[in-house]
Parts: structure tokens; sequence; C-alpha cells
């Protein structure tokens, strides 16, 4: 049994079953079996049809290189040889691999085309060389770009796009174990949100944190602190009651509808209300779509002056100072706060008498707060939540300032 294996290209290079072949049968210039073999007529030796055509490429002397005749126009395909070359019998060339099969040089390609042992290029392209035995396993199991469907959300994608850190990342149904001590269910990333809501282990406030009552616990223990605290309660909330009752200077206004208003572009304007009795007249604006370097990325907010019904008798123009909340709609603190100051830098459209209707301007923060923030929709590791129900809270507070009237600007 003959190898011969020094050249890739041009003879066969196969393991003969008999015998070493016939000298006649080789190539002068690569030395291996033939390949579409040429005579020439020079000294009528054979050579391989694509050694002779790299040879004529080098531009070197196209010279046979046995008896350095020209070789131009002197050499012709010799079916004879042929015949007998493709007839030589050689072994599978994945014989080490385990092929027993055996058979003609005319016949190899045929059952390489079928060999179980052949190195194939996998059919989805991810560049694995594989013997074909064990290409559908491969297409089933192993190749990263299968399709598959996400475990999770279902969605459809290649193997290494399904389970990569981007995918994961963006998820809806990703499961998460609850934060809350003491909870053990897992939840998929978009109910994460609606689950801390009811969880019963989750730490909530009081339901009267906001008249006094600063008492945390879990959702499961409220029903019992409500009723070993009720005259507790009760007694804050009438102190809550009676201290609203005395002051004017503080409003909370509710905006339904964000996100129709946020796609259409529209502005908002609350009721309109006085900084106190015998005070300015003054409304809240909320562009949910953001205004002038908050467009598209921002909540803006803006204090505007209104016509009032006691403007004769205040002092112009308006001096003082509004703080604007975005109120957590899940417990009384991490609240979004601004001020918005109107001195004497406050540029006088902004605090002058408005003699009919409102000032459409007003003044206050074009980027309030980002549409991206964190806390916006919900952020179950502060217990914040802005947005809810489609709904803001907003909080005003004025604090009116006046120099020669400062009985009109107090409650």
């Amino acid at each position: 049994m003959a190898t011969s294996s020094r050249w890739t290209y041009g003879g066969y290079s196969y393991n003969f079953v008999d015998s070493d072949p016939p000298d006649e049968y080789l190539c002068h210039i690569c030395t291996l079996v033939a390949r579409d073999p040429q005579q020439v007529t020079c000294c009528y030796n054979i050579y391989c049809k694509s050694c002779l055509d790299t040879l004529k490429e080098k531009g070197q002397g196209f010279i046979c290189p046995t008896c350095r005749s020209s070789l131009e126009g002197k050499y012709f395909k010799d079916g004879r040889v042929e015949r007998g070359i493709k007839s030589l019998k050689v072994y599978c060339t994945n014989t080490d691999s385990g092929c027993r099969w055996m058979g003609t040089i005319k016949d190899i390609d045929t059952h390489l085309n079928s060999c179980i042992y052949q190195l194939v290029h996998c059919t989805n392209e991810c560049g694995v060389k594989i013997k074909r035995s064990k290409l559908e396993t491969h297409l089933t199991d192993k190749c990263p770009k299968r399709l598959v469907n996400c475990r999770y959300c279902k969605q459809e994608g290649t193997y290494q796009v399904i389970t990569s850190i981007s995918h994961l990342k963006e998820c809806p149904d990703l499961p998460y174990q609850c934060s809350n001590e003491g909870c053990h269910e897992k939840i998929p990333r978009h109910s994460l949100g609606s689950h801390n809501e009811t969880c019963p282990k989750a730490i909530i406030p009081c339901e009267y944190n906001t008249v006094g009552c600063n008492k945390k616990m879990k959702r499961e223990e409220q029903e019992k602190h409500n009723e070993e605290s009720m005259k507790q309660h009760l007694d804050i909330a009438m102190k809550k009651i009676d201290a609203m009752q005395h002051s004017s200077n503080q409003q909370v206004f509710k905006l339904h509808g964000y996100k129709d208003k946020k796609e259409e572009d529209k502005k908002w304007y609350s009721p309109g209300f006085y900084t106190s009795p015998g005070g300015y007249k003054m409304s809240l604006r909320v562009d949910p779509n953001g205004n002038g370097k908050g467009k598209g990325t921002h909540v803006s907010c803006f204090m505007c002056l209104e016509a009032g019904e006691y403007d004769d008798t205040l002092e112009w123009p308006f001096q003082g100072e509004v703080t604007i909340e975005l109120l957590n709609q899940l417990e009384d603190k991490n609240h979004k706060k601004e001020n918005v100051s109107f001195d004497e830098s406050t540029p006088g459209q902004g605090k002058e008498r408005v003699n009919e209707g409102r000032n459409t301007v007003g003044m206050g923060h074009q980027k309030f707060i980002p549409h991206e923030a964190w806390e916006f929709e919900y952020n179950p590791f502060t217990n914040c939540q802005y947005l809810k129900d489609d709904s803001l809270y907003f909080r005003v507070s004025v604090k009116a300032t006046s120099k020669t009237k400062p009985w009109l600007a107090l409650t």
C-alpha cells in the first residue's frame, strides 16, 4: 500500500489497495497519480493538467521539466491513461476515522458525498466542520446558530442570541426572586411592580403616613396595625385636617391620561388656585413630552400667573418662591422636588400681572424629570413610583413675598 501526501493539489493523494500505482500514471511535476492526465509530445511523459497550468502561469518559460523542450501546444489529454487511473482501487480518505470503504478512484467522490465519516460544513454556517454522521445532532443540540425559543418569553432566535446577556437583560419574562424578605416567589420581570403592590412580605408605610404615622410594616401586618392604632390614627388625622384648614398655600393636583398627552404632545394646566386668601392666582402647567431643551426626553413643569380677583390690591411684579413636587405614589418620601424663584432676576414676562386668562409661558424647569428615570414607573429598590395608573400627582407650595403689603402674602 502506497501513501503520498507531499502535495495538497495536483494529482490524487490516496492510499492504494493493491500496490504502488505504475510509474506511467505519475505526474512528473507533483509525483502523484495524475489528475486529468496530459501527455506531452516531446518526451511522452504524463502531467496533471493543473500542474501544467500552474507551470505556465509562473511566466518563467513554459518548458517541459523532464526534457526542457517548449510545451506551447505540445500536450493533449491522454484518455487511455485516465481510464487506467480511474480504475485504480483506493481506500476512503476517512479510513483513520473508521470508514472501511474500498473502491475505484472513479467512484470515490460519489462515496465521499455520503460517507458518514466525511467532515462537512455546518449547514447553518456557524463555521464548524463535523463528521456527516454527527451533523444532525450538531444542528439540533449544539449549533450556536440553531433556532430556539426563549424558555421564558418564547421569543424565537438563534441559540447564541437567545442565550446572550443582551437578550436576558431585555427578556420581559425572565424570573426574578422577589426582594422582599420571607417571600419565595419568582416573578417575571414585567410583573415585579404589580407583585410588589400585593406582596404580603413587602415593607410598606402605614396607610396614615401622609397625616403623620411613620410606622412601617409588612403588608400582611397592616390590618393588625390599623386595629391597634385606631385612636392614634384618628388623633393625627384630625390634627392634619385642622392644619389644612388653616393653610391654603399648598395644593395637590392629579394629571390623568399621561401617556396620551405625551404621545399627542399636549400641554396640561391644573385648576387655578390662590396662593393665600386674598392672594395671587396661579396654575401649574405640565408638558408631558417636554419643552425646549427637554423636548422629547423630559417632563417639563412651569408656574403660570392668572388674572385673579384680588390683583388690584396686590404688589406687582409678583415675587416669591414656588416649590413643585412630583409625588412618589408608594410612600411619603423620595418625591421629586424643584424650586421656581420669582425675584428681581426673573424675566419680566413671567412675573407681571395678567389682565385676562393666564400667562401660558410661565416660569419653571424644562428638564423637570427625564422620561427614562428609573423611579418614573417603578423602582423596587427604593419603593418609588411616580407614574401609576397613567397618572401623575403634583404638589405645589407657594411662598409669596411683598415689600409693601406683606399681610397679603400670608395665609
